[in-house]
């Protein structure tokens, strides 16, 4: 059967079942783009199993071995991922292929950032031990992470955090943290200090704040929120109140004050609830939708109290 005819039937095919099929064909054979990613659309949405290996593992080491035709790894990151699903112990190798793989492509620079991440998922399945070695040369590896997503450095710091290697964040934050918001790494980092856990001495936490939160980045600040209040970390609950009388940033005002109202924590609500009273004008309206947050009736007279101000200064 031509390509093009399996292309017309895929296009054509009403059962589940039977596109899968007919994409897994027209995968295994095909090489015009066009063609591709018509069976990659229908595989990323079906159930895929043992079987489907063979026509996987061939078109990710065709483009492994051709990347030229595969400018920005889109096509063997899906494959990666459909590989990851699967979850076969034999397809390390690909894995530690995508792990390795580093490509610049003109007038974008490095571009596989996302296929590492996922080489890296996929490793952790089989070989978690090997896995968390990548992940740490990966968090170390500033210049080479994503200034869009922060992959793979994110991916990295999730597993380590999965793992309780929160030894190795914090010394990514002591080493490399000021270095990775210079290279503009916010996420990196923000995602890094709320992943330290339950676990980790408040005190210590004190210090990183000291280094991090003078440096303005929301989203970093973010990170130090979400630690302290999913956390409880009671010792570092004035921070919370400082961050939110000083913030120039809107929308790290409003994470927080949703953050405080979430928390089910009765002393950040009153915190929450002391703050509102004093707020200024335009942050009203960040108070009156995290208080509408917090469950019970003691709210009633605080928002009718708020929706008034808010009427009054308009």
């Amino acid at each position: 059967m031509s390509q093009t005819t399996l292309l017309q039937q895929l296009r054509q095919a009403n059962d589940p079942a039977v596109a899968r099929d007919l994409a897994l064909e027209l995968l295994a054979t095909a090489r015009r783009r066009e063609m591709v990613d018509a069976a990659l659309h229908t595989l990323e949405n079906a159930e895929l199993d043992d079987r489907a290996r063979p026509a996987l593992r061939g078109k990710a080491w065709h483009y492994f071995e051709r990347h030229h035709e595969d400018a920005g790894a889109l096509i063997r990151e899906k494959l990666l991922r459909m590989l990851v699903n699967i979850g076969h112990p034999d397809d390390q190798d690909l894995y530690l292929r995508g792990l390795s793989t580093y490509e610049i492509v003109p007038m974008m620079g490095e571009v596989t950032q996302n296929l590492r991440a996922v080489g890296l998922v996929g490793l952790a399945i089989n070989e978690p031990d090997l896995a968390l070695t990548h992940a740490t040369r990966l968090l170390c590896e500033i210049d080479s992470t994503s200034p869009y997503n922060g992959e793979p450095a994110v991916t990295a710091i999730n597993l380590l955090s999965q793992r309780g290697q929160t030894h190795t964040i914090y010394a990514f934050l002591l080493l490399g943290g000021l270095d990775a918001l210079e290279a503009g790494q916010n996420e990196v980092v923000g995602r890094a200090l709320e992943s330290l856990g339950a676990d980790f001495p408040a005190a210590l936490f004190q210090q990183l704040i000291d280094v991090f939160l003078p440096r303005d980045r929301a989203v970093v600040s973010m990170g130090i929120v979400t630690h302290i209040v999913e956390n409880h970390v009671r010792e570092l609950y004035p921070v919370l109140d400082d961050l939110m009388t000083s913030t120039r940033h809107d929308e790290l005002h409003h994470y927080a004050a949703v953050m405080l109202a979430a928390s089910r924590d009765d002393e950040l609500i009153e915190r929450l609830y002391a703050l509102a009273k004093r707020s200024t004008p335009h942050r009203i309206a960040n108070f009156i939708e995290a208080v509408e947050l917090v469950p019970g009736d003691e709210k009633t007279e605080l928002l009718a109290w708020l929706r008034n101000r808010q009427r009054e200064a308009t």
